[in-house]
């Protein structure tokens, strides 16, 4: 190749990453298309690695890292031949360069003196999310073109007019497999960065990439103080120096949202005013930092609850966005750092979450509505904390409804997210409304929620309460079929949370003369099971006997769901005992139900010969069971031994109603205590009684009157039919009473 013709030299540091390969064959197409030289820095390859960068390498340099980026860009750059230069790493790669390839193939190289294409910033490993930066790494080389910076290195100069390019490259760079490999690749820019600070004093774009890093790590007071100091730097050489205003902008953008995370708004508020008031913000360029501050403002005192103050930040935020949000040249020129992400999703859809509630109360439905739509509320980094969703949720609550309110809502429960705490929000203010009874706001709540389109057992219900709210008298026969539907829609898309709805649904359907056991017994068995362990872990005693209550009413027939249900009502019983009985007699006799129930229930599942045994192959109520009746052949047969033995195997069988067994053990064991001591007495006292009545007898013996002494003796031998003396005493009797 003629080094004369060569229009682009394209420059990559490679070190042997995974995607290298894949970022040198995204190349192919330009060496294809037009003149074209590839110059690779090798800064680490193996033998291995460095064998197949060599088949597509127009040229290596061998380059022994000193840890200076721009040292290392500037040996690619020191062997270009081309009229252009371009420079990319070795785990980026292009997707369809087809705007790039035909500006050289066009000629519309020769009009421009500059280039940037996109790179497509990943932020998770499944490629879902990510953010646009639009690096400047194409430029037409002169005599001085080089690179500075030990990192976050820059090519200067970098004359206009400048092409932007819509072609892009994939970057995975800033997706850290663990927090360590976050920290350690912030750790390991910090070192250069404070050289290039004390290299370039007050320049302000060494000093807002060293707070970048410190912003990485969460080190927020260091980024607060770093940006402090350098703008004060900045201050003394600004005169001195050719700096970009912009790079201040960030410095005071980077101490706002650190002083928001750690929630010293008193001090935010002082480093706003100082930021908006500043002179800086006279220039054109610096419109996306006044747009990043407008944000903050928002932000802030939403935080407070300054919602006046609030409101008038969040509509110049939302203005500046529709202005600017699209504007590539905006994008690309005048942002830097963190304000780079002014209008990312991860920030707007975090203030607008926090500002919408305000905006709604002010009945700013346009500004509302536009806000909400600048968002991409699909994206998997979004974050929704429910305090949020409760201050958008109360401000629609206190105005009529506006299909905007279901709009929002909509979202929120359709969003993975955000769904299950706005379900929990939606709750928890239904039940304070319900408590404290704001009637007007409670209708509004559920009138919202009527709107919505979903199959969610809350959803459901409160379709159905509607219908009852909205009617001062009865039901229509329209409204009754309504009601009909609902119910079986809530049966079939929720089975499983059946046992979560409100009282008044139930209500609703005693009412309505719903039949509700053909309802219940077409829930899948399992399903039903389930939804009946769920309960037990999560549900108290009272709301058990409310469904107690309930499903006797609704049982015509004798199904297995009935008699899984009493099981699971016997063990919340037996678990909260002390609330039901502190009585042993009473306790047993729930323990004695409970292990029939089980038994009835399991015995048909399996062959005699199965339950002979207890094994852990049995379910485990099954075994408890098993143990429990055991237990109760040892007590009817006053088997004090195997009592004792019994009780302890029950223990530890099932962890649920250990509680209620060790009580039970406890009972019985004073009980078997009780029982030997009142034993102990009655023999004590039987021997006192059978000492005086033989006295008796022998004072009778003495009178001569065996008749009576025989009679007092023969009582006495049926309490003591084996002491000796009593016998003798009777043989005497019949001597004497018979002589020969």
């Amino acid at each position: 190749m003629n080094k004369k013709s060569i229009l682009l030299s394209i420059s990559m540091l490679i070190s042997g990453r995974k995607d290298m390969e894949k970022s040198l064959k995204s190349l192919l197409p330009f060496k294809k298309a037009f003149p074209c030289e590839i110059i690779l820095v090798d800064t680490g390859c193996n033998e291995q690695q460095r064998t197949i960068a060599e088949k597509y390498a127009d040229k290596i340099i061998d380059f022994t890292w000193c840890g200076d980026f721009a040292m290392a860009r500037n040996a690619g750059l020191g062997e270009a031949h081309g009229e252009w230069f371009m420079y990319l790493d070795d785990d980026e790669w292009f997707d369809n360069p087809q705007e790039i390839i035909a500006f050289f193939q066009s000629g519309d190289c020769k009009k421009y003196n500059s280039a940037s294409y996109v790179v497509r910033n990943y932020l998770d490993f499944e490629g879902k999310a990510w953010v646009y930066s639009y690096p400047s790494r194409m430029v037409k080389i002169e005599n001085g073109t080089k690179f500075i910076g030990k990192v976050h290195e820059y090519l200067d100069p970098f004359p206009q007019p400048l092409k932007k390019f819509n072609d892009f490259v994939h970057h995975y760079g800033y997706v850290y497999k663990n927090a360590q490999d976050k920290i350690k690749h912030a750790q390991r820019n910090i070192k250069p960065l404070l050289e290039m600070c004390k290299e370039y004093p007050g320049d302000p774009r060494w000093t807002f990439q060293l707070a970048q890093e410190y912003f990485a790590l969460a080190e927020y007071d260091k980024v607060i103080h770093t940006c402090a100091e350098g703008i004060a730097e900045w201050e003394e050489y600004k005169g001195k120096i050719s700096y970009c205003p912009i790079h201040v902008g960030t410095l005071f953008s980077y101490i706002l949202i650190s002083l928001e995370y750690l929630g010293k708004y008193e001090d935010e508020i002082l480093w706003l005013n100082r930021a908006i008031s500043h002179s800086l913000m006279e220039l054109k360029t610096m419109e996306m930092s006044l747009a990043f501050y407008h944000m903050i403002g928002a932000r802030l005192y939403a935080h407070l609850k300054n919602r006046g103050q609030s409101y008038l930040y969040f509509e110049k935020y939302i203005e500046a966005a529709k202005l600017l949000r699209d504007d590539r040249s905006a994008m690309e020129i005048e942002t830097a750092g963190i304000v780079t992400d002014v209008f990312h999703s991860l920030f707007m859809s975090e203030t607008v979450l926090l500002c919408l509630g305000t905006v709604i109360d002010k009945g700013n439905y346009i500004l509302a509505e536009e806000a909400f739509g600048m968002v991409d509320w699909n994206e998997k980094i979004l974050s929704f904390w429910p305090e949020w969703i409760e201050e958008i949720l109360k401000a629609c609550c206190n105005q009529p409804y506006n299909p905007l309110f279901g709009k929002i809502f909509q979202m929120l429960i359709t969003t993975e997210n955000s769904a299950p705490q706005t379900y929990t929000v939606l709750k928890k203010l239904e039940e304070k409304y319900r408590l404290q009874g704001e009637t007007e706001s409670l209708e509004r709540l559920v009138e919202l929620t009527i709107h919505l389109d979903s199959k969610h057992v809350y959803i459901l219900s409160n379709k159905i309460k509607w219908l009852k709210m909205e009617k001062t008298d009865s039901l229509s026969n329209e409204d009754r079929a309504k009601a009909q539907e609902l119910f079986k829609q809530l049966f079939i898309e929720c089975p499983d949370q059946i046992l979560d709805t409100d009282d008044e649904i139930w209500d609703i359907a005693e009412q309505l003369e719903i039949d509700m056991e053909s309802r219940l017994l077409n829930i899948d068995f399992r399903v039903w099971r389930r939804a009946l362990e769920r309960m037990n872990e999560r549900t108290g005693l009272e709301a058990w006997k409310k469904w107690n209550t309930r499903i006797k009413t609704w049982k015509r027939n004798n199904d297995i769901r009935y008699d899984i249900f009493k099981i699971k009502y016997d063990e919340v019983c037996l678990a909260n005992y002390l609330t039901i009985t502190p009585k042993y007699e009473q306790l047993e006799e729930m323990i004695w139900m409970y292990t029939d129930d089980v038994l009835n229930f399991y015995r048909p599942c399996y062959r005699d010969e199965a339950l002979q045994t207890v094994t852990l192959l049995l379910p485990d109520d099954m075994q408890l069971a098993l143990f429990l009746d055991k237990l109760r052949s040892d007590r009817k047969d006053n088997n004090v031994r195997g009592t004792l033995e019994k009780i302890k195997q029950c223990l530890g069988v099932y962890p649920k109603l250990d509680r209620a067994i060790t009580a039970y053990a406890k009972m019985l064991r004073d009980n078997i205590e009780k029982d030997m001591q009142e034993r102990d007495q009655a023999i004590e006292q039987m021997q006192d009684m059978a000492r005086s009545l033989k006295d008796i007898a022998k004072i009778k013996m003495t009178e001569n009157d065996y008749a009576m002494a025989t009679t007092i003796l023969q009582q006495l031998l049926q309490y003591i039919p084996e002491d000796r003396e009593v016998k003798e005493m009777l043989e005497q009797c019949t001597r004497e009473s018979n002589p020969a």
